[in-house]
């Protein structure tokens, strides 16, 4: 089973020493992705990957998806809908327009 690292290649080797502790068996670093034992459940593995990622306090930051005997980390592009408006507050006729006729 793979598991592609993307923006965390730099980070293989730490993920892969706190997978082989969770997980009981030997994870290889080759390249950009991690090889797991097939052995292992998909499932079992995403949720390992996803504990490993809070532990190193990245879990805010990525997300863990599975599609068949692949897993990829993904980095969440966040975007706020409040804070590019900056706007005023609206008139009493805007806002109460039964109140105040006009």
């Amino acid at each position: 089973m793979e598991v592609e690292l993307n923006d965390l290649k730099k980070l293989g080797k730490d993920l892969a020493e706190i997978l082989t502790q969770r997980l009981n068996t030997e994870v290889a670093v080759k390249g950009g992705k991690l090889m797991l034992d097939d052995a292992i459940g998909v499932k079992e593995a995403k949720l390992q990957v996803k504990h490993a990622l809070h532990q190193l306090r990245l879990s805010e930051d990525y997300r863990v998806l599975a599609e068949h005997h692949k897993i990829r980390i993904v980095k969440i592009g966040r975007k706020s809908h409040y804070a590019d408006k900056e706007g005023t507050t609206p008139s009493p006729n805007q806002s109460l327009p039964y109140f105040f006729p006009g």
